[in-house]
């Protein structure tokens, strides 16, 4: 059989973000069915030393902004050269860059487009994605098509003015076998907390519900770079709420999360922003219902089998995790075992991998 030969085009392979280990993971994926080649503009990463390994080739093209016309010079050497069946972008500059490499290029390549960010609020955006999004809603209409990680990304960017007839969703996907269900129930009850400290993350909001249930048998287990009492954002919710050390445990960055999931019982999300959050699909992958602020695909992923609530509403994540906590025995043991039937049948990495390379495949 042979092997579709898939350039992937990356901003950065070097960051830990949701586009970077998706692809990661679909590379490792589908090595069977692809050869499969990494253009990283900016650098590479040991992080991802695996998915490397399994490219026939990798390259670090070293772009910083300021070399852009050589860089663009260079992509579209590589491509050229390369000539693949399918050019898969992961990104905004990733995709303008290619876009911009492979105009009036003689071989024309079937370029797709991959965004994975949310874009609720574009004036907030740097200038650099800023500039990219210009260019991007100019050049929208030129890809193969377009993949988008979140419904809720694909409908804020139609709106902004991106237009391709042939845009749709793909979900970024877990490998299942890294998360297990543990059938324990604690007590008291375990309600976890993951994400860095950053104001779309919603600490303050986190921080007001706790305040809430600092009287209820009910332990918070908070990961997350920068959730440490040396933080001194951290430190004044302590001293403001009076919280106690033992009832909310600060893990600050945690690098084994499928054991944090295992140590805990539920699984709360309080951003006040997102576009496809993972954490609640690896949670609930681990057999984790969480309770979850109504942001960007959450609904969609949780669907019934949790808690949504209005985002900067502690009142609404205080009662949906008593609503959880004054559940019986048997309720728990259920949500467990459907939250992750849920992520099985819908956001397994071999699942979301065939929807990959039907994409590919429909146009070649």
């Amino acid at each position: 059989m042979n092997k579709q030969k898939v350039v992937h085009v990356i901003t950065n392979f070097a960051g830990v973000g949701g586009a970077e280990m998706m692809l990661s993971r679909l590379i490792q994926q589908t090595q069977h069915e692809c050869e499969h080649i990494i253009i990283s503009l900016m650098k590479t990463s040991e992080v991802y030393a695996d998915a490397l390994a399994l490219c026939s080739s990798h390259y670090a093209l070293g772009w910083n902004g300021l070399n852009s016309f050589s860089v663009l010079r260079k992509l579209r050497e590589l491509l050229e050269t390369l000539a693949p069946q399918t050019v898969q972008c992961w990104m905004y500059h990733a995709n303008v860059l290619t876009s911009l490499a492979t105009l009036k290029m003689k071989n024309k390549l079937q370029i797709f487009w991959g965004i994975h960010h949310s874009l609720a609020s574009p004036k907030d955006e740097s200038i650099s994605t800023k500039v990219a999004l210009a260019f991007s809603k100019f050049l929208s209409k030129k890809p193969e098509g377009i993949i988008y990680c979140a419904h809720s990304s694909l409908e804020q960017h139609q709106k902004f003015g991106f237009k391709n007839n042939n845009s749709t969703v793909i979900a970024n996907g877990v490998v299942l076998e890294k998360y297990q269900s543990n059938l324990k129930i604690h007590e008291p009850i375990v309600i976890g907390f993951a994400g860095r400290y950053h104001p779309a993350k919603g600490y303050l909001y986190l921080f007001e519900t706790i305040a809430k249930l600092k009287d209820q048998p009910i332990i918070f287990k908070i990961a997350g770079a920068g959730a440490n009492l040396e933080n001194p954002e951290i430190k004044q919710y302590f001293e403001q709420y009076n919280l106690d050390e033992k009832q909310v445990q600060l893990l600050d960055q945690v690098s084994d999360m499928p054991e944090f999931y295992r140590s805990i019982d539920a699984f709360l999300m309080t951003s006040i922003t997102e576009g496809f959050p993972n954490v609640l699909v690896e949670a609930m992958a681990s057999g984790l219902p969480c309770i979850s602020t109504d942001v960007g695909d959450a609904k969609y992923i949780v669907n019934e089998q949790g808690w949504i609530v209005p985002p900067r509403n502690a009142d609404a994540l205080a009662q949906a995790i008593l609503a959880y906590v004054n559940s019986s025995i048997e309720d728990k043991q259920q949500l467990k075992h459907s939250t992750r039937l849920r992520v099985e049948q819908n956001f397994g990495i071999e699942r979301v991998s065939q929807q990959y390379l039907a994409m590919w495949r429909q146009h070649r």
